[in-house]
C-alpha cells in the first residue's frame, strides 16, 4: 500500500453527493486516505440512494477503501479546532457551492488556516445561478439540463436518459483530475493550491464539444438519431440477431461499406445507385438499415462475428452486465477482484482503472461503518499538529 502515488494524501469528503463521492473513490484506489464525515445519525443519504436489499453492495461500491468519521465542527475536543483540521488535511471534498463557504461550519475556517488545502466543491448546477439556471438545481436533473438526453433515442421518440449518473460521474473524474494537476503545481511552486469549484453541468458540457459548435454554425440544434452517429455517412447500427443478442457494425470508410453491402445483399445492392456511395447512402440510410437488420436477424451472434472476420468487417457483440463479468478477456487482465460483504455475501468489483505499472492493486476493503474511524482520524490530526510544532 505505501508504494500508490497517492499514499500521502489526506482527505476529509464533506457534504453527501455522488460526484464528490466518486471523486473520493477515484483517489482512494490510488491510495489516499478518504475520511467521510458522517455528521447524521443515520449516516450520509448516499447509503440510502438504493432499495435496502441493495443497500449493502452499493455501500461497498462507492464508498469501499475509505474511511467513515462522524465529528462535529462545533464540538472539537479542547486540543483541537476546525482550523487544526483544515490545516493538516490535503484535500477537502465538498458539495455546496463557493457562495455558501462563509456560512459553512467547515469552510468559514478556510480563509484562516495557517495551510490551506486543496478544496474541490463540485456543486449542483443553479445552486450559484438560480435565476439564470432553468428547471431543477438537483443532481439526477444536470443530464437533462445540459443537452445529453437530447441526443440520446430515437429521433421520432421521446429523449432517453442514460443508465449511469452520468453528470456525477463525469465531474468526479474531472474534479480527481484537476486536483491533481493543482496538488502538483502548488507542491512544485510552494504555494497554496487553489480551489477547484464545478457545477455540475459544466462536465457533461465536454461531453458534447463537437454537437455545440455545429449548432452554432447551422442555426438548429444536433438532434439524437437512434443509433446511428448524427453526422456520420458510413454504416453504422446495431441490430439484434436470431437468438436475441445485439451487435455493433461498423463501415465508416468507402472500402469497408462495399463490403458489407457485398456481404449481405451481393453486387445488386452494392452498386445500386441508392447505396454505392457515401452520399447516396446518407439519403437512403433508413431503407438500407431495414436491409441490413433483416439479414441480421436471420443469423445467430456467434454466426456473424465469424462472417465479419472472414470478410475484413468491424462487428462486435454488444454486452450486458453479465456477459462482462464472464468476459475472458476481462478475467484475463485482471479488471474484477472478489470483495466479501460484511453479511457474507461475495461480490464482484472494479479495481483501480487505469493500472500503473510496477505497482501492486491495492487490497479492496469493505466499506466503513457508521463513525468507525472518528478516534483514529482526531488522533491523526493531534499528531500532525503536534509534530508540525516539535
Amino acid at each position: 500500500m505505501n508504494n500508490l502515488p497517492l499514499s500521502n494524501l489526506i482527505i476529509l469528503e464533506l457534504g453527501s453527493s455522488l460526484s464528490g463521492s466518486y471523486t473520493g473513490q477515484m483517489m482512494a484506489k490510488f491510495g489516499a486516505k478518504i475520511f467521510i464525515n458522517e455528521l447524521t445519525s443515520s449516516g450520509s443519504p448516499l447509503r440510502y440512494l438504493v432499495p435496502s436489499d441493495h443497500q449493502i453492495k452499493w455501500w461497498n461500491t462507492i464508498s469501499k477503501n475509505k474511511f467513515s468519521i462522524t465529528i462535529d465542527p462545533s464540538f472539537l475536543p479542547n486540543n483541537l479546532s476546525v482550523g487544526d483540521i483544515l490545516s493538516h488535511v490535503d484535500v477537502v471534498i465538498t458539495d455546496i457551492g463557493p457562495a455558501q463557504w462563509e456560512q459553512d461550519p467547515w469552510l468559514k475556517h478556510y480563509a484562516s488556516s495557517v495551510k490551506k488545502p486543496l478544496v474541490i466543491d463540485i456543486f449542483p448546477s443553479g445552486a450559484d445561478m438560480s435565476h439564470l439556471w432553468q428547471g431543477s438545481s438537483l443532481a439526477e436533473f444536470t443530464a437533462a439540463n445540459s443537452g445529453m438526453m437530447h441526443l440520446t433515442g430515437w429521433e421520432d421518440g421521446p429523449p432517453v436518459g442514460v443508465e449511469a449518473p452520468i453528470a456525477e460521474y463525469l465531474a468526479g473524474i474531472m474534479a480527481a483530475s484537476g486536483a491533481l494537476a493543482e496538488l502538483g503545481f502548488s507542491r512544485k511552486s510552494l504555494t497554496s493550491p487553489r480551489p477547484i469549484s464545478m457545477a455540475m453541468h459544466e462536465a457533461v458540457l465536454r461531453m458534447i464539444e463537437w454537437q455545440l459548435p455545429i449548432s452554432a454554425l447551422e442555426g438548429k440544434p444536433v438532434l439524437r438519431n437512434g443509433n446511428n452517429f448524427p453526422m456520420n455517412a458510413g454504416i453504422s447500427n446495431m441490430p439484434l440477431t436470431k437468438d436475441g443478442k445485439y451487435i455493433a457494425i461498423s463501415a465508416a470508410s468507402q472500402e469497408v461499406a462495399m463490403r458489407l453491402l457485398h456481404l449481405i445483399g451481393g453486387p445488386e445492392l452494392a452498386n445500386h445507385p441508392n447505396y454505392a456511395t457515401p452520399k447516396a447512402r446518407a439519403a437512403h440510410m433508413k431503407d438500407l438499415y431495414i436491409k441490413l437488420n433483416a439479414w441480421v436477424s436471420s443469423k445467430t451472434q456467434e454466426e456473424i462475428l465469424r462472417i465479419a472476420q472472414e470478410a475484413d468487417i468491424v462487428v462486435g457483440p454488444i454486452y450486458n452486465s453479465l456477459d462482462i463479468l464472464q468476459d475472458p478477456m476481462v478475467i484475463e487482465r485482471n479488471n474484477l477482484a472478489k470483495l466479501q460483504l460484511l453479511n457474507h455475501e461475495e461480490t464482484l468489483q472494479t479495481v483501480r482503472i487505469p493500472k500503473v505499472s510496477g505497482i501492486r492493486q491495492a487490497e479492496l476493503c469493505n466499506a466503513p461503518d457508521l463513525g468507525a474511524h472518528t478516534f483514529d482520524f482526531l488522533q491523526l490530526i493531534s499528531q500532525k499538529k503536534i509534530n508540525q510544532t516539535a
